[in-house]
């Protein structure tokens, strides 16, 4: 039975929050291994004046005596679940349709072990003695989405029994997760509700970053559309950046590849948006001082998540490694394939951003991931990996076993739309994922409008589909 502690209890009006740890084992295949790691869980429920007081809720947990229950897992890799503080976006539509909340922070994000450069060197230190590369390999691998789904059974046989079900959710590669939960323990779930987030069953890493490639292009050529001033002032940027060694206020480096990178944000709304705002500033500060000014380099620091969230970094191609195989840096690679070296590398007429794709240059570029470059290295030539998808289990799950809808966005940058539909060929039975496609989002379609995607796959979950 897994130990837990109460570590939060608050009230914020019409809703309720329980924080809880839990003591969960750091590896589930190693039976001799004692160690164990926090993973945490924040409990959202609607608040019920006869189930909720300041005493119990740092006693014990809340639920009502037949409880509903939902969890929510984070996109990333490698990010936590903002702990919701208003009865608002998807937590409210959730509330609405009778369900507890639960948040996951998925292990080595958030409260649960959260990894990073100094957390990571003394647990691995810890853990095995010493810090070779070999140990920090062993040590990152129980951080997968097989570990993190049975992180999600010992919590579940906690709060409701091993004999009762409850609902998922996943937003992004939380949803590939929710395919992992479908592999390894079907008979656990009642419902799975997805949001961009069908994940590459059978496909390779190189399959997936040709097709993300090609969708970045595109959106690199609506950028230039909508900004045609732009291209021009891109260029200048990454001729600056490339004579020039830009550092950050962290100390890392600003290179033509790190400024490229911006281009992550283009498969969100209003990304081409935030980029122009981005390259208007760098332009008129090289006009006006001849460099970028501290402000703007903060904000491109702080543009993406990678350094306040490495496993993004260190996972991002591992998530497509699915038994014996490896990445071998493959969005690195592709990068300089005969279709994309003219588009993704410095010229003089026109310069492409990249989308959400790791390079071997971030290893030296971003402070926070310089001392985990040998450890990524390790990682891209790897090939032993746990299977985190079975496409035997998933060609048996039927709707009347475990109903999946999923909400899939044409114009997706990150999980390619043509892929989704060959998995739903593929692996799932004829009439199960269920799927809501739009043109009118992006992969953000759940933050942007939660009303709308949650209420069109909840009508894909209640009515007959003709």
């Amino acid at each position: 039975m897994a130990t837990s502690k109460i570590i939060d209890y608050f009230r914020l009006k019409d809703i309720v929050n329980q924080r809880i740890v839990y003591d969960l084992p750091l590896n589930y295949t190693d039976s001799q291994s004692s160690s164990t790691i926090k993973v945490a869980i924040t409990i959202t429920s609607k608040y019920d004046k006869n189930l909720h007081n300041d005493k119990e809720g740092f006693e014990k947990v809340l639920l009502p005596e037949k409880p509903k229950i939902i969890v929510y897992l984070q996109g990333g890799p490698g990010f936590p679940c903002p702990v919701p503080t208003s009865n608002s976006g998807k937590t409210k539509v959730l509330l609405e349709k009778g369900y507890q909340i639960v948040y996951l922070d998925q292990r080595g994000t958030g409260l649960s072990t959260p990894l990073e450069v100094k957390t990571f060197k003394n647990l691995v230190l810890k853990e095995y003695g010493n810090f070779e590369v070999d140990s920090q390999l062993k040590f990152i691998l129980n951080f997968r989405a097989d570990s993190i789904i049975r992180d999600l059974e010992q919590i579940r046989k906690d709060l409701i029994g091993n004999h009762h079900k409850w609902s998922i959710m996943g937003q992004s590669y939380g949803g590939f997760c929710c395919f992992t939960y479908l592999s390894l323990f079907p008979e656990s779930i009642s419902e799975v509700i997805i949001t961009g987030g069908v994940p590459p069953v059978q496909f390779k890493a190189d399959d997936v970053y040709k097709a993300t490639y090609q969708r970045t292009i595109e959106r690199n050529l609506h950028y230039y559309d909508k900004y045609p001033r732009d291209q021009i002032k891109v260029v200048r940027i990454c001729e600056y950046l490339n004579a020039n060694k830009v550092v950050l206020p962290n100390g890392g480096t600003l290179s033509v590849e790190r400024f490229q990178q911006l281009g992550l944000r283009f498969g969100g709304t209003g990304g081409t948006d935030g980029i122009h705002l981005i390259v208007s500033k760098f332009d008129y500060d090289l006009d006006l001082f001849g460099y970028p000014t501290y402000d703007l380099l903060n904000t491109i620091q702080q543009f993406l998540g990678f350094e306040t969230n490495v496993i993004y970094a260190l996972f991002q191609e591992a998530i497509y490694c699915n038994g014996n195989s490896k990445s071998n840096w493959s969005a690195d690679r592709l990068r300089y394939a005969s279709d994309n070296e003219k588009l993704f590398t410095l010229n003089k007429e026109q310069v492409f951003f990249t989308g959400e794709m790791v390079y071997k240059s971030m290893f030296d570029d971003y402070s926070e991931l310089k001392p985990f470059k040998e450890l990524a290295y390790a990682l891209h030539d790897f090939s032993e990996w746990s299977t985190i998808y079975d496409p035997k289990v998933l060609k048996t799950i039927t709707w009347d076993k475990v109903p999946i809808v999923a909400a899939t966005y044409f114009d997706d940058q990150y999980v390619d739309f043509e892929i989704t539909r060959k998995v739903k060929q593929d692996i799932i039975p004829r009439g199960n994922l269920r799927q809501f496609i739009t043109n009118e989002y992006f992969h953000n379609g759940l933050g942007q409008d939660p009303e709308t995607i949650l209420s069109s796959l909840f009508d894909l979950l209640d009515r007959e589909i003709d």
